[in-house]
């Protein structure tokens, strides 16, 4: 459940939890609570429901309530209760599956709405939200305890919720209205909702790969049938309606099926629902484009399919990159050993080296490639952009660094770099980065490296590119880092399966970087980022061209502005007149 390996324990003296410790396997002795989100992004939903105001009952009601709901929805749920009474609902994600604080907010904010005793603090926050976990201790005393049994409870949080959880639970309660959104984020709603929508017009529907085939909740077809109200779930007619309405096109009607099905008796109850207004036909479809479009635009990618190969770029060989990365990554090793942004500086070379055999040029023998921090952050196995553009920036400022820039970017033109030979000698001499040999084929970061760590990527690759199998210290040796910190990433590597360990040698395991990717999801999270890299340079243009307009505007009228020269002469030559105060 912990999204890092650290936990923040509570302190009795002031009252919360104040300081924070590394995570252990042994129960610590006061109230610990775990993180939940790791790069601003988290793979559980955590309700906090407390019994300080309201009491016990309040919060059984409310638990009930919302397990019901998540029940109809297709999610699973961890619940435990604390000595005071308390209760925290823990619902995990699909397998794969993240989200923001952005984009679970507003099902935060209608689930407080409807329960009185949910506090939805810790899951507003990403950068401290956290939550106590099943066994800790209480600050009453005793501990938390699982209402269900650990088989139970282990089977939710492997299994997962449906993929489309937190959409099924925000149309359930009958919210399809889009939020305000920055400009960006606006056209990246349209370039998805784009995508999964076929037709157009009246014939518009969700793409076939996007719908889901569920059978409304009895709430849902009471009030399209009967009109009928469930006051629990929504607080007013208009949420009943667009519950229905969001329910049927998440099923696969169009927006003229709708209407159709509308005028029949088994809708009566949503046909009076528009009884009210002026043109009833107008108003249903209205509100069926909005479900529709809310609908294309909240619901995550469709369940990955098993055997699926996950693409990425592919590898080539070329000895002109290979030797300029192969030297460059020496370097790095001897000017970055025993920094932590060693591992970041060795991706955003390695990006540089693809980047430049893909679309870059070789002038007078040296590479040079004109390339953006959002092309590099992909290429780089997922890297933040801030983190690459930092990177960048260190390099080109750093003497003897092997990246030159060559000129500044200019409006949509990116920044130029050369990839220059190592000038100071010194730094190549030794043993080679590890990994990297000039034969070998060169290719962008696979993204499973995003979620097992640069530092473990390294070592897989000693273990990878060697062909009689090494010890554990032979590994950590070639690759040039600390003992503690190379067995903790052989550790993490034999627990993803990527290596095994026989006879004390380290060969490589039956999972690949592939079968990584598609558990954790990555081809929907690097789908994700080139469609808001789209949108971000969609904008950027936009800009530029009404900043092009303004000034030529201005321009035009330029003339009007030009000052007398008899008084531009006088203002030289005895200074500004003289304002009178008084009149301000």
């Amino acid at each position: 459940m912990a999204a890092r390996r650290s936990m923040r324990l509570y302190d009795p003296a002031v009252g919360r939890f104040d300081s924070c410790r590394a995570l252990t396997t042994k129960r610590p002795k006061v109230p610990a609570a775990v993180p939940l989100f790791l790069r601003g992004r988290t793979r559980l939903l955590a309700l906090d429901f407390d019994a300080k105001h309201l009491g016990p009952h309040a919060v059984k009601s409310d638990v009930a309530r919302v397990l019901n709901w998540l029940h109809e929805c297709g999610g699973r749920a961890v619940v435990d209760v604390s000595t005071s009474g308390g209760q925290h609902v823990l619902v995990p994600l699909s397998p794969g599956a993240t989200a923001t604080v952005r984009e679970i907010r507003p099902v935060l904010d209608l689930l407080a709405a409807r329960l009185p005793t949910l506090d939805i603090v810790p899951m507003t926050n990403e950068r401290t939200g956290c939550i106590t976990v099943p066994g800790s201790e209480c600050r009453e005393g005793g501990h938390r305890r699982l209402t269900d049994d650990l088989a139970v409870a282990i089977d939710n949080l492997v299994v997962g919720s449906d993929p489309g959880l937190l959409a099924r639970l925000t149309a359930l309660l009958g919210c399809t209205t889009p939020h305000r959104t920055s400009p960006v984020s606006a056209v990246v709603q349209a370039l998805t909702v784009s995508e999964r929508i076929v037709g157009a017009g009246a014939a518009a529907c969700l793409h076939p790969s996007y719908r889901r085939s569920l059978t409304p909740s009895s709430a849902v077809v009471a009030f399209a049938s009967h009109g009928r109200v469930d006051t629990d779930r929504w607080r007013s007619r208009s949420e009943a309606r667009q519950s229905v309405l969001a329910h049927a096109v998440m099923g696969g009607l169009s927006i003229a099926e709708l209407v159709e099905r509308a005028g029949t008796p088994e809708w009566a109850g949503l046909r009076e629902a528009y009884s009210d207004y002026r043109d009833p036909a107008k108003a249903l479809m209205r509100d069926a484009e909005n479900a529709l479009n809310w609908i294309a635009s909240t619901l995550p990618d469709p369940v990955r399919h098993i055997g699926h190969k996950f693409k990425y770029t592919g590898g080539l060989q070329d000895p002109v990159f290979a030797n300029w990365l192969q030297a460059a990554n020496t370097w790095t090793t001897a000017a970055y050993q025993g920094r932590r942004d060693r591992w970041t500086t060795h991706a955003v070379l390695q990006a540089l080296a693809w980047s430049a055999a893909v679309a870059g040029e070789v002038v007078e023998g040296v590479p040079v490639v004109a390339v953006g921090g959002r092309s590099l952050s992909i290429a780089a196995g997922m890297l933040p952009e801030t983190t690459v553009w930092s990177v960048l920036e260190r390099l080109r400022e750093t003497v003897g660094s092997p990246v030159l820039l060559v000129s500044r970017g200019v409006g949509q033109n990116a920044d130029r770099y050369a990839l220059v030979p190592i000038r100071d000698s010194s730094a190549s001499v030794g043993r080679s980065a590890p990994g990297n040999d000039a034969h070998q084929r060169l290719e962008s970061i696979h993204p499973a490296w995003a979620e097992i760590g640069l530092r473990q990527k390294a070592v897989y690759e000693v273990v990878a590119s060697t062909d009689e199998p090494m010890t554990v210290d032979a590994v950590i040796e070639a690759v040039r880092m600390s003992r503690s910190s190379g067995y903790d990433a052989v550790l993490d590597l034999r627990v993803a399966g990527l290596l095994t360990i026989e006879n004390r040698k380290v060969r490589v395991g039956l999972v690949t970087l592939d079968d990584i990717a598609q558990r954790c999801g990555m081809e929907a999270e690097v789908r994700r980022r080139v469609v808001r890299h789209r949108a971000e340079r969609i904008v950027w243009r936009q800009w530029l061209v009404e900043r092009e307009t303004a000034r030529l505007s201005f321009g035009d009228d330029s003339r009007g502005l030009l000052l007398d020269e008899a008084y531009l002469s006088t203002v030289v030559s005895a200074g500004p007149p003289a304002v009178d105060v008084s009149d301000w």
